[in-house]
Order: C-alpha cells, then structure tokens, then sequence
C-alpha cells in the first residue's frame, strides 16, 4: 500500500519555492528572503523515490544537491524534496546530509 504524503504546502506555493531556488542557484537571490539550506543525498549511484503527485518512482543520482521543501516528515520518514536534477520527490530524512549553503 502507498501511503500519502500530507504536505502543508499547495501546488503554487511549491512553485514559488522551486523558483526561489532556481534564482539562488542562478546567483541572483531574493534578497528580502533568506537562502535556502541545502542539502545532499548521501552515497554514491541511484536511487528510486516516489515522484510527488504521481504514483510513479523517479531514479535520483546520490550525491547531488537538493533542497527540503517541507521539513514535516510522514509515518514513513519521509519529507518532500526538491533535487538539482528539477525533480520533487519524496525522499526518506535519514538519506540526507545538511550541507548549509555553499
């Protein structure tokens, strides 16, 4: 059984995040807005997340930079990503390291 994914954020608002990001990497910030933290998938190789919004699994490379949309996690551990690869998936917490912002 797939469990949902109870994300306080609606699609738009999740939009408004992915484009926040994109700017951050691009070098032109919103400086009324603090940076995002980033993260990064820990390991080496694949991995196979469920796509938000879909029931389909998506393959992740490990070790890419990724930026937590929403911190709440699910009854599975669970939290919403987004990755550098343009994909948002839903990723177990423990398979993440904070990096900050560098």
């Amino acid at each position: 059984m797939l469990h949902s994914y109870f994300v306080a954020l609606n699609r738009q608002e999740i939009k408004d995040f992915c484009a926040r990001v994109i700017k951050q990497v691009g070098g032109s910030p919103d400086e009324d807005l603090p940076l995002v933290p980033e993260y990064g998938v820990i390991g080496s190789g694949i991995l196979y997340c469920r796509e938000y919004g879909t029931r389909a699994f998506v393959k992740i490379s490990r070790g890419q930079k990724v930026w937590l949309i929403d911190d709440e996690k699910d009854e599975l551990n669970k939290v919403l990503i987004y990755s550098s690869c343009g994909k948002i998936v839903m990723i177990d917490y423990d398979e993440l390291i904070y990096t900050e912002c560098d």
